[in-house]
């Protein structure tokens, strides 16, 4: 029996250090001054297939998009796309990069982003079914031009503009891999030999372990002479058990970059006088960006009740939340739903102000009492008016995440105070992922949807749109139909009346139902280290930068940060190729202000209205699109013209074109 044991302590102690070799041996293997180390997943390994609802960090930098985006400084930068242009109100075309390969050498096509979109039709793909809500069709005109096109029942110009950031896959890779695994390619396929990816971006798969993967740069990439190289030429990225893991890592230098909450990080360099820091030097350190709420399910009868779920809202402490677990790294949410330092602030209606939630638990405890939600039998638990005890409820974040963590105990805690038993439980993050798509979770706290181009709409649409599940949003399995044609009409409208109607009708709705509640402002967490790399993004030089977990949008960071001791230098690409969003509705208002454009001839054919001479058919052609289990049926009106006028027509035209030269005369043509 002895021998038994010492052999499972070996084993043991084998698998606990065999991570240790694994990130040691790559530590050496790959030159530290051309790598790049990195922190910000949780869990097992999860895949590197695009498709799936969670994937491992890093997993788009292998994709290109059309378009990078970052929403801190609300700007675009072509990537895969080389221009864009309005035709009309609902068709916006894309040209796509003559230039943008696939590792294969095969070229990015217009037919890939075709087939990729199209998958959202097939199956549940959180990056891709929501966007059938809003655009009809995407055509295909030739191999590097499409079109998105959508119409008056589905136009959204925030959503389309969101298709310009998706990931986009090789139609002739993915599509032989549809026909073997159908939509099991969405759901269980995890793309995990690194040897059978197929990419178009400027790093690729290396190798992987249960806690490390690494990413090697594709030197013959097709964006070289459009781009430049990325700097690092290796890019690694090691998990961890929990934070005070990653923090030790990052202190002693193991970490170049990470994105993990570090309680007071400040000490670092303060203190330590360590060549750390965040974003902010001072307080608070970190960006803000989408409002963090505590979610109550809609689907779990105690948490049904609106008055349970106000007493909750009044018995959570704001304050004592970010003071403390949160090291004051953020602010109060506004429970507007609104972020109130960005300029969507002036959409808050402060009329709604006295229905705001506000820390009291003996108000919190007289809702109940008011709602006849009591303790029936002495044991210090309400029970609804049908009895329904108001126990066995549990709040969830995924196990690590500390400052979460914390915030849960409290929470739980006040909640104790005022009758209702709340357990915490800290599940590992896929576990938790997996629970929340599954609408298991009673309470748990989860983001939203934060600044940018379609602020505050995204996070109305996030919360509250009952169409949405998680991830794509609806975390509380909210089930309020009234909000929709509130959601639906503000991305049409640009009568700021109008749009101050329905944002405070949203505003009302949202604070009356309680879907959740709105905590404080996420950190955008983000620590970086000089003593191996700098030039990274920071408060002081405004760098272009979005998220650390964001790709392909963030890649620009792989371009201008450098080793130290080498200059890290600007890519003059990124201040030649950017431009704010402003410029696209800027263009679309031009195309909307101008008198309609006849369409294009048809070669052999030329369409000429002439009164009592030509003879036009009317064609009505019916076009079904399938989304899931819904059907919509979009008419067309196509003209057919008479060939055999073609000769008399085209003569028209000559004269039509010369009579107009003659009135314009030396008018310049507009661009």
């Amino acid at each position: 029996m002895n021998w038994r044991r010492s052999l499972a302590a070996f084993l043991l102690c084998w698998a606990l250090l065999l991570p240790l070799f694994s990130v040691a041996a790559l530590a050496q293997e790959l030159p530290r001054a051309e790598t790049v180390w990195h922190s910000s997943d949780w869990g097992l390994p999860k895949g590197f297939n695009p498709l799936l609802p969670s994937v491992d960090w890093g997993t788009t930098m292998m994709y290109p998009s059309l378009y990078m985006y970052s929403r801190f400084s609300d700007e675009w930068i072509p990537y895969a796309a080389e221009s864009y242009k309005w035709i009309d109100k609902y068709t916006l075309e894309i040209k796509i990069r003559g230039e943008a390969k696939w590792w294969d050498g095969r070229p990015v096509t217009a037919n890939d982003v075709k087939y990729t979109f199209e998958l959202g039709k097939k199956y549940t793909i959180g990056a891709l079914s929501p966007m059938w809500d809003y655009i009809e069709e995407v055509q295909v005109i030739d191999q590097k031009t499409l079109r998105l096109v959508t119409s008056e029942a589905k136009l959204n110009y925030f959503q389309m503009l969101g298709l310009l950031t998706t990931f986009i896959l090789p139609q002739h890779r993915w599509s032989s891999l549809e026909a073997q695994l159908g939509g099991k390619i969405a759901s269980e396929y995890m793309e995990q030999r690194p040897e059978d990816i197929v990419g178009a971006g400027p790093y690729r798969l290396l190798r992987f372990t249960e806690d490390t993967f690494c990413y090697a740069r594709v030197d013959d990439w097709w964006g070289k002479d459009l781009f430049g190289l990325p700097r690092p030429k290796y890019i690694c990225h090691r998990t961890f058990k929990d934070n005070p893991a990653a923090a030790l890592a990052f202190e002693a230098g193991e970490l170049d970059s990470m994105t993990h909450f570090t309680p007071k990080i400040w000490e670092l360099w303060e203190v330590k006088k360590l060549e750390r820091r965040t974003y902010f030097a001072k307080q608070p350190y970190y960006l803000g960006d989408s409002p963090i709420l505590l979610y109550m399910n809609y689907e779990k009868k105690a948490l049904a009740d609106p008055n349970v779920r106000r007493a909750i809202a009044h018995a959570i402490p704001f304050d004592e939340l970010i003071s403390k677990p949160y090291y004051n790294y953020s602010i109060r949410a506004s429970p507007s739903l609104i972020v109130h330092t960005s300029p969507a602030a002036k959409y808050i209606d402060k009329k709604l102000e006295p229905m705001y939630p506000v820390y009291d638990l003996a108000k919190a405890a007289k809702i109940l009492d008011d709602a006849g939600i009591v303790d029936r039998n002495g044991d210090g638990i309400r029970e609804l008016p049908d009895g329904t005890e108001l126990k066995g409820l549990t709040i969830q974040v995924p196990y690590g995440w500390t400052d979460w963590m914390a915030m849960c105990e409290i929470i739980a805690q006040n909640l104790r105070k005022i009758g209702i038993e709340v357990t915490p439980e800290f599940p590992d993050f896929s576990v938790w992922w997996q629970r929340s798509i599954d609408k298991q979770l009673d309470l748990n706290l989860g983001w939203s949807a934060g600044v940018g181009y379609a602020h505050p709409w995204n996070v109305f649409r996030f919360v509250m749109d009952p169409r949405l599940s998680h991830p794509a949003g609806n975390w509380a399995n909210y089930k309020n139909t009234e909000v929709i044609p509130l959601i639906d009409a503000i991305p049409k409208e640009t009568d700021p009346a109008k749009l101050q109607e329905y944002y405070s009708k949203l505003q009302e709705i949202f604070l009356r139902d309680l879907p959740g509640v709105p905590l404080f402002y996420g950190a955008v967490w983000y620590e970086y280290s000089t003593e191996y790399w700098v030039g990274w993004p920071a408060e002081e030089n405004q760098r272009w930068f979005d998220t650390m977990w964001s790709y392909p949008t963030n890649l620009p960071i792989w371009f201008y940060i450098a080793p130290k001791g080498q200059d890290p230098t600007y890519p003059a690409w990124i201040e030649r190729l950017k431009f704010p969003t402003s410029k696209i509705f800027e263009d679309l208002a031009k195309v909307l202000a101008a008198p309609p454009t006849p369409p294009p001839p048809t070669p052999g054919v030329t369409t000429v209205t002439v009164e009592k001479t030509v003879t036009q058919v009317q064609v009505r052609t019916e076009v079904q699109t399938v989304q899931q289990t819904q059907l919509a049926t979009v008419t067309r009106t196509e003209t057919v013209t008479d060939v055999t006028l073609a000769g008399v027509a085209a003569i028209v035209a000559l004269i039509v074109g010369v009579v107009a030269g003659l009135a314009v005369g030396r008018r310049r043509r507009p661009t």
